[in-house]
């Protein structure tokens, strides 16, 4: 490459100058060229796989220039960058549905794509999805399909669903609330009438497959049967829509409910989980949940920060917590308004 030098990622040095882009195996740009690299940036292209890239002007061996590099970024500010990264994506692909009335399913492809990938990179990515500070985005369609997105291939894993499921199941949420990405009502987009009129356009769309349109679909029924838009019973409901619905219905609680988030979104599906959701799935996500959630720090009321050490086998979702002068604090007999959020540990 004219007027640049290869150099491996594990030399790199902040503030050197990309002479060429960086491109994924799938022909997406990662970095642009003329980037001038960050920390974030060079532990994103060790996360990314990539072994090395062209830099401008490199004069001298990178490994000289070791005291040149700046502090590691967290495991909390990687996520948040790369999590913003698909964002940025994403939304480029509803402003298009909006425009053109089409949905790019390539681009929402390499998004689901990019979000399995996250999940494969980090074992504490749902932990950071709950740490990571709600953005007063005013799109809120947008902020809520990434969640349950992350969400949803969350529990297709802990399911051990294959990975193009897991992938599909990431692109049926990025498009759950189709209707509305369409319309940006919310009484139009839930008229059946319309929603029969978005199915048809889904099954017309080239690369959605049959199981991803019924996730799309059915994410609403219940299975009971008292569900929306045909009311069809658990044995009829696709796993995808079963998947996606415990998702939604956790991300949708933790908006209304701000108090004892993630605790209270918990607690809500233990409940729904005997009737409307899938109790298998519930559990599931329940479980591994907390696991993740053990020996993490959260920050209470008082402003006081614990740590996480015990969930009661007593059907309370609250956890029972060490404060930094080593007291033992139940939760479950506080309510929700004791937690003020969590924080991650690393």
């Amino acid at each position: 490459m004219a007027g640049g030098q290869i150099v491996d990622v594990q030399d790199l040095a902040v503030g050197s100058v990309l002479a060429d882009a960086v491109i994924s195996p799938k022909g997406k740009v990662l970095l642009g060229k003329g980037v001038e690299l960050t920390g974030r940036h060079i532990h994103l292209l060790q996360t990314w796989n990539i072994s090395h890239v062209y830099i401008a002007g490199q004069e001298e061996p990178c490994d000289e220039r070791e005291e040149e590099k700046g502090p590691l970024p967290s495991r909390q500010q990687i996520f948040e960058e790369e999590y913003g990264y698909v964002s940025n994506n994403v939304q480029q692909a509803f402003e298009f549905i909006r425009k053109q009335k089409l949905i790019p399913v390539p681009a929402l492809k390499d998004s689901a794509y990019d979000i399995h990938r996250l999940l494969l990179s980090n074992r504490s990515v749902i932990t950071c999805l709950v740490a990571a500070q709600e953005s007063p985005m005013t799109d809120f369609i947008l902020q809520h399909s990434m969640k349950v997105a992350f969400l949803a291939s969350f529990i297709a894993r802990q399911l051990r669903w294959n990975d193009q499921e897991v992938r599909d199941v990431a692109l049926a949420s990025l498009l759950h609330h189709a209707g509305n990405i369409m319309v940006q009502d919310d009484e139009v987009a839930h008229n059946k009438a319309y929603i029969a009129e978005a199915a048809a356009m889904l099954r017309k769309t080239k690369g959605l497959s049959g199981e991803t349109i019924l996730g799309i679909v059915q994410h609403r029924e219940h299975v009971d049967g008292t569900g929306f838009p045909t009311g069809v019973d658990g044995n009829r409901i696709h796993p995808y829509a079963k998947v996606i619905a415990v998702a939604d219905a956790f991300h949708a609680r933790a908006c209304q409910n701000k108090f004892g988030a993630p605790f209270s979104s918990l607690d809500f599906l233990s409940k729904e989980m005997f009737g409307k959701l899938d109790p298998v799935i519930c559990n599931v996500f329940i479980s591994r949940f907390q696991d993740d959630l053990l020996q993490n720090k959260i920050i209470l009321a008082d402003g006081k920060e614990a740590e996480i050490v015990y969930f009661r086998p007593n059907g309370s979702n609250m956890p029972v917590v060490r404060t930094v002068d080593n007291q033992i604090i139940d939760l479950s007999q506080q309510g929700f308004s004791a937690i003020h959020r969590v924080a991650v540990s690393f």
